[in-house]
């Protein structure tokens, strides 16, 4: 895969909310989808609009929309023009932006769970000690 480097990334509409008269089974569903894919102002760059949501049913959702600069060589800004309009998505070069989708949304997700009180959506890497045999 070609190299694609991540110029910035911008949020442009953030909302979280919980419902604290929920009882029951917690659960969490995430979707991300590529809103849009448009040229930028620099050759072989890219305008990315984008959504990013959590659903937790009946107790709360976080929903993110942002948009992320990229750049990348005139052979895979090619490629990805070509498949973006023939809506052909699965490739290495679309698994990559939505990788990059995941990180800056994924981070400002924990940041707004942790504010509306709504359990994390990602297992957090923990340390335990190590039993002697």
């Amino acid at each position: 895969m070609a190299k694609i480097n991540l110029i910035g990334n911008r949020f442009v509409k953030i909302n979280a909310n919980h419902n604290f008269d929920f009882s029951g089974q917690i659960s969490a569903k995430t979707n991300i989808k590529i809103l849009g894919l448009e040229n930028y102002k620099n050759k072989n760059s890219f305008k990315i609009k984008y959504s990013f949501g959590i659903d937790y049913s009946e107790l709360g959702q976080v929903s993110i929309e942002g948009v992320l600069f990229i750049s990348t060589d005139s052979k895979t800004f090619k490629e990805i023009q070509k498949s973006w309009k023939e809506k052909k998505i699965e490739n290495q070069e679309y698994l990559f932006i939505t990788n990059l989708v995941i990180q800056k949304a994924s981070l400002k997700a924990l940041e707004l769970e942790e504010e509306v009180g709504l359990p994390i959506h990602i297992r957090i890497p923990k340390i335990d000690l190590k039993e002697k045999k």
